[in-house]
């Protein structure tokens, strides 16, 4: 089985957030994100559980025009890399932590906003 590096994974997560064709977005949450991915953010109200539901809302309506993660540093299954996300209206920073599974697919993601 393929296992692609963290920096992929990441990378294909911050596409996620960004592309507007909705099987683009599920093609990219279903490879970097387990099947039972919890998401919890700042920009949830509440925990955003499995891919589909993921999915669903990094398709909602934003003005992102580019999120950039990393470079990454962790240890064992557990990550963190500074995130930013750009709009047309500036740009903010923040924290992203993750638990990976043994195929470095995300199975737990935390933003924290500075």
């Amino acid at each position: 089985m393929y296992r692609p590096d963290v920096e992929t994974t990441l990378a294909r997560y911050a596409q996620a957030w960004t592309t507007d064709d909705p099987d683009d977005r599920w093609a990219l949450v279903h490879a970097c994100a387990a099947p039972e991915v919890v998401y919890l953010g700042p920009e949830s109200d509440k925990p955003v559980l499995g891919q589909a539901a993921l999915a669903a809302f990094l398709g909602l309506p934003r003005a992102l025009a580019a999120v950039e993660i990393g470079p990454p540093d962790g240890h064992h299954t557990w990550l963190r890399a500074g995130c930013r996300w750009t709009t047309s209206e500036g740009a903010s920073t923040g924290l992203l932590v993750a638990r990976l599974d043994a195929e470095n697919r995300m199975v737990e993601i935390l933003h924290f906003d500075d």
